[in-house]
């Protein structure tokens, strides 16, 4: 490699130096710290030194201690940013089996589309994050079309049974799906359900 025949004056010989131990040197920097290695008597052994300085800097702070409520306010942040993400429909969940139930019978049920013998009651929607809260039912044993999930998907059982990859869910279990997650859920008896999901989920073939 040619070195620039312009010599290196002190000032930039240590410029150099301090650069060379933080790793930040730019193209132009490079080859000058190259040249200074060839040519500067020294300048190896002050790149060390300087290397040694800087890793023991965080050795010399004086350590913060820490506040006494941080941990408090940090999960109370965490909390916060946790509901703040979370779809309003997720609430509804809370609600009693029993006050489920009623709330099913005062809605406007419908075929759910190319799903025989299943039945659809959109209870309320969240269009700003796509999702809806709606009860299904299908009144005796069969099988549920195949989806996959745009996002997470909630289920709880409010009568009957369903079966997801061989576990059998009852009356107040909960079901939550993953997005981007595919299943089949099946019934052995019927069932009666409050789903809250993406308006976006697809029904495979």
């Amino acid at each position: 490699m040619r070195y620039s025949e312009k010599p290196l004056n002190p000032d930039t010989i240590d410029e150099l130096a301090a650069l060379c131990s933080l790793d930040a040197l730019d193209a132009e920097a490079q080859s000058q710290a190259d040249q200074a290695f060839a040519e500067v008597e020294g300048f190896a052994q002050q790149v060390r030194e300087y290397e040694a300085t800087v890793a023991a800097i965080p050795y010399s702070v004086i350590p913060i201690p820490m506040s006494a409520d941080l941990k408090n306010r940090l999960f109370e942040r965490i909390a916060e940013d946790s509901s703040s993400s979370t779809s309003k429909l997720i609430q509804l969940l809370e609600y009693s089996i029993e006050a489920l139930k009623q709330q099913s019978s005062q809605l406007a049920w419908v075929p759910m589309k190319g799903a025989n013998g299943i039945e659809i009651a959109t209870w309320q929607t969240d269009e700003d994050r796509r999702e809806s809260a709606s009860f299904v039912r299908k009144t005796e044993r069969g099988v549920f079309p195949n989806h996959v999930h745009a996002t997470g998907e909630k289920v709880l059982v409010l009568e009957g049974d369903v079966i997801i990859d061989g576990q059998i869910y009852g009356v107040g279990d909960r079901i939550d799906s993953m997005a981007n997650t595919t299943h089949q859920p099946a019934t052995e008896n019927g069932c009666l359900v409050l789903c809250i999901t993406s308006m976006d989920d697809q029904i495979l073939a």
